[in-house]
């Protein structure tokens, strides 16, 4: 999916600089500069892409073609023609296969919206066309009919045969058993979230609890009581996290939790929290774990090495028997 969407903005970016070089040789300078202008706009779509945020880009790159397309049929001396049905319906296609279905729905609704203004634009004589105004209603309802078309379409296939883009972005960021983030969403989002709070001298901490015996789990209760196990890990652990926590399942049997903006003092007790609630008795199993926590930005600046000090204290964690939380101040 990742390479569809750069290939999108690739392509978009392109047909917008080429139409503005075109538009210019045929002197029609505001629409040139128009799409000129919307150039960058192309490209900064590329920045959501790489950083994942694969939906983002693709509404983005939307929006800029349907306010180009509708700013470009107001200024054309042709007015509104053809090209509406045709450039609109191409959005409404776009969107209808590759985003999610509450984004789909806000993209077509600001695609009518636009359309209609277009063509309100014409009618009303706001725009430099000399073509009667009777013969735009023709081609206003071929814009509904086409695009609901490719709408209905669009979306059908998207949901029935190839799942939403948004689906796809859930199903690669999350973990199936508990609905947390998984190893990459985590460390995704918990990078830029570090990198914010670096910029903004903010403070942190990162916990990482080891479930003890998971493996033994799964042969003595079946695979799926030890699925239900960690689901209700998983639900004990966010709920003792609270305000701006980042949760995920970092491992088979690892959760970890970035919270934003704890001072270094109280990354102690909000460890302890954690780590006892990851202590507890359900489907007659007693569930234990070992625990590490590393600060941010004493300990370390990245989530990767913040990871590694976390799950140094994990393993040291493991090798006590009463009190199972280690973190760095402990070891110097």
């Amino acid at each position: 999916m990742k390479a569809i969407v750069r290939v999108a903005v690739v392509a978009v970016t392109l047909a917008l600089f080429i139409s503005a070089l075109f538009n210019a040789i045929l002197g029609l300078r505001d629409i040139a500069i128009l799409l000129a202008l919307a150039t960058p706009l192309g490209l900064s779509a590329w920045g959501f892409s790489r950083a994942g945020h694969h939906e983002a880009a693709v509404v983005l790159l939307c929006t800029v073609l349907i306010t180009v397309v509708t700013l470009t049929l107001v200024m054309n001396p042709l007015g509104v023609h053809d090209m509406a049905v045709t450039a609109y319906g191409g959005v409404v296609l776009v969107g209808a296969l590759l985003l999610s279905r509450r984004a789909f729905y806000a993209l077509a609704a600001l695609t009518f919206l636009a359309a209609t203004t277009a063509f309100a634009a014409d009618l009303l004589g706001y725009s430099p066309s000399h073509i009667p105004a009777e013969d735009r209603w023709p081609q206003y309802v071929d814009f509904l009919v086409i695009n609901t078309v490719f709408a209905i379409l669009g979306r059908f296939a998207s949901e029935k045969l190839f799942g939403s883009l948004h689906d796809a972005h859930h199903a690669s960021w999350r973990d199936p058993v508990t609905g947390l983030l998984n190893r990459a969403g985590f460390l995704m989002s918990a990078s830029m979230r570090l990198r914010t709070a670096l910029g903004e001298g903010g403070q942190a901490v990162l916990i990482v609890a080891d479930i003890d015996g998971f493996r033994r789990m799964n042969l003595v209760v079946g695979q799926q009581a030890a699925d239900q196990l960690l689901a209700e890990a998983a639900r004990r652990f966010s709920l003792a996290c609270a305000g701006d926590c980042l949760i995920g399942r970092v491992g088979d049997d690892e959760f970890a939790a970035l919270a934003l903006g704890v001072r270094e003092e109280h990354a102690t007790a909000l460890a302890r929290l954690l780590h006892e609630s990851l202590e507890f008795d359900h489907m007659g199993v007693s569930v234990r774990n070992a625990a590490g926590y590393a600060r941010f930005p004493r300990d370390a600046h990245g989530i990767e090495p913040l990871m590694l000090a976390a799950l140094g204290g994990v393993d040291h964690a493991k090798t006590e028997e009463t009190d199972r939380l280690w973190g760095p101040a402990d070891r110097i």
